[in-house]
């Protein structure tokens, strides 16, 4: 089967409730995007830590600390079938990652083919879905202290770490 990651997070003070959370995230298949989930795998394997810093209502962005081992990605990375629907995760900025978002709404036409940069049918990589967390997802649509016009929480008091990201269970034939 598909590749799964686990993202242990930790809410900070200003956000009520449980202190832990997770998300499951199941890897888009490798005959898809070969490249994308060889690079979340090199991201997780070499992970340094994390954080939820963006809260934009159509998205929930996260950074990445540290330099993620593996090579960067070359190209947007892209099939039209697996789309940026609600709860699947894409790689931020150009040609992306190794910040990474998850998609609160159909971002289809948000983050699919065209929809950066007019001109180019450029879209952004899309290399999982969720399938395990939704009510973290909720959770953390009420992440505070987000500016305007970005949704980027510039306190760092009030980010969603990530401490921990680790591979749950690999796709057959994976070493």
């Amino acid at each position: 089967g598909p590749h799964r990651v686990r993202l242990g997070l930790l809410f900070p003070a200003s956000m009520p409730g449980p202190e832990r959370g997770e998300l499951l995230v199941e890897l888009a298949p490798l005959d898809l995007m070969p490249y994308a989930v060889l690079h979340v795998l090199d991201m997780v394997r070499g992970w340094k830590g994390g954080a939820f810093h963006r809260n934009a209502g159509h998205v929930l962005q996260a950074l990445v600390r540290g330099r993620p081992a593996g090579l960067p990605m070359p190209w947007q990375e892209y099939s039209p079938e697996f789309p940026h629907v609600k709860h699947t995760l894409g790689f931020a900025g150009r040609p992306g990652g190794p910040g990474f978002y998850v998609s609160t709404i159909d971002n289809s036409r948000n983050h699919g083919p065209g929809s950066q940069s007019k001109g180019t049918t450029e879209a952004d990589t899309c290399f999982g879905k969720l399938v395990g967390g939704e009510d973290v997802v909720a959770r953390l649509r009420r992440q505070p202290g987000a500016a305007r016009p970005n949704g980027f929480i510039p306190d760092r008091a009030n980010h969603v770490e990530i401490p921990v990201a680790e591979i749950v269970t690999a796709g057959a034939g994976a070493a």
